[in-house]
């Protein structure tokens, strides 16, 4: 395994070249007696990109942006002449182009060369510490793609609320600036074994300082850092792979882009949301107590400004239970079910994932983890493409995956893809804000 590992040409480029694995942080597979199979205690379902087709590059790429034609408007020039009339002016309809410009998700992981010689001495173990770190990466980052998916591209996890002076404690609102109180923290991560690096900057990215997640709260209100900072409230926090860098707009763009009025994204992809308002979802805000008919009315807003209709619904879980609510009162039960009545549903068997066993009208509702708390949305399948430049691959140009940090007894590697989504029909897509729900406060790991 060895003879893979090869000097990085490159020179340091100030990252935080950390010993991914320690001999601390593997000591629990490097006894003699262990198990054959290492357990992953961790969520990793990601339904969110499920729906979506992809196109991989092609001759329609301009570098790293993707060029799309769309057409804006129609053509006008039509009416009803009679007898002798002079035909309608001529005129033409209107077309833009979308230009999709890609954004990345990287992971890496480190090793020290102590554990890989311990790890090599142990009988098997090196079959677990090097592939299981980084099998384990590529699950870590599906789990965060699956936040990314649903959100804008912004790459905020939450806003601070209230002033901060040289604290390490941060009071939050806002997760992924959406507005609410409730469980702020969802999206942070950290305890006192590992955690998140984040940053905290003002509303225009610039950093006020940064700094390693350490604890979350239970109740969802705060997450603690290594480090004290100084900011006013409103400030962000996002992602950070150093002091002077951050993820801060440079996520991949999901629902929220797409499926908006421009409340998140007023200019999407370079079209104007105001110059062309056929690009503005139908969002209906302050829904307040869900209804049948609160949902029929959002289906029918598509149907009216463009003649589609959706092919799913999507929401976090907290609106699937408030739907479900609605249905309560007419599940009945006959002969033998009397003696055995369920109180529940079919969605009890598997709360979340790509298989829907609820349905409003025949359409499939889907409920994930990460779905903004309150939102709807109807999704039309048909009109969202997911564009990859560069599926998820680790990095071996120089013919190695795993490389020497330069000045370091340390070794690396790293995962990355590029991709964007992208809807070319906003309006056949539509989001309900605001729905009263009563939120489970359990931190997703």
């Amino acid at each position: 395994m060895f003879r893979f590992l090869k000097a990085l040409t490159q020179s340091p480029d100030g990252l935080l070249h950390m010993p991914g694995a320690d001999l601390t942080s593997w000591d629990a597979l490097l006894r003699e007696d262990y198990s054959p199979i290492i357990q992953n205690e961790l969520t990793e379902d990601n339904p969110i990109q499920a729906f979506m087709a992809e196109e991989v590059a092609d001759d329609s790429w301009t570098g790293k942006e993707k060029y799309v034609p769309v057409k804006v408007g129609r053509n006008w020039s039509v009416g009803s002449i009679g007898a002798g009339g002079a035909i309608p002016p001529k005129g033409r309809a209107k077309y833009d182009k979308f230009l999709i410009g890609m954004r990345d998700v990287y992971g890496a992981v480190g090793f020290e060369r102590m554990v890989m010689e311990q790890s090599r001495s142990k009988k098997g173990s090196w079959a677990y510490v090097v592939p299981q770190e980084m099998n384990g990466l590529v699950e870590d980052l599906t789990f965060t793609r699956n936040r990314i998916g649903w959100y804008y591209g912004s790459g905020i996890l939450s806003l601070l609320s209230g002033q901060h002076t040289n604290t390490t404690t941060l009071t939050l609102k806002n997760p992924g600036n959406v507005t609410g109180t409730v469980m702020p923290n969802r999206y942070i991560f950290g305890d006192a074994t590992s955690g998140m690096t984040v940053a905290v900057t003002d509303t225009n990215g610039n950093i006020l300082g940064t700094g390693t997640i350490t604890a979350i709260s239970s109740n969802g209100n705060t997450a603690t850092l290594d480090t004290a900072i100084t900011a006013a409230d409103g400030s962000y926090v996002v992602l950070a792979q150093n002091a002077t860098q951050t993820s801060y707009n440079k996520e991949p763009e999901g629902l929220l882009a797409g499926i908006d009025d421009g409340t998140y994204v007023g200019t999407y992809h370079n079209l104007s949301r105001t110059t062309y308002p056929i690009l503005q979802s139908p969002v209906f805000t302050g829904v307040g107590a869900l209804s049948a008919d609160a949902i029929q009315q959002a289906i029918d807003a598509v149907a009216i400004k463009v003649g589609k209709t959706i092919d799913m619904l999507l929401g976090e879980l907290g609106v699937l239970r408030a739907y479900l609510v609605l249905t309560e009162l007419d599940r009945r039960y006959t002969g033998a079910e009397l003696m055995r009545p369920d109180a529940g549903s079919s969605r009890a068997k598997r709360p979340t994932g790509r298989k829907a066993q609820i349905t409003f009208g025949d359409i499939p509702f889907f409920a994930d983890r990460d779905g903004p708390f309150g939102s709807l949305f109807g999704v039309n399948k048909g009109s969202w493409v997911r564009y990859t430049l560069q599926k998820g691959k680790w990095a071996d140009e120089d013919g190695h995956t795993i490389r020497w940090v330069p000045g370091f007894d340390q070794w690396q590697a790293f995962y990355f893809l590029l991709e964007n989504y992208h809807c070319h029909a906003p309006a056949r897509n539509f989001r309900m804000d605001g729905i009263t729900t009563n939120q489970v406060l359990v931190h997703s790991y």
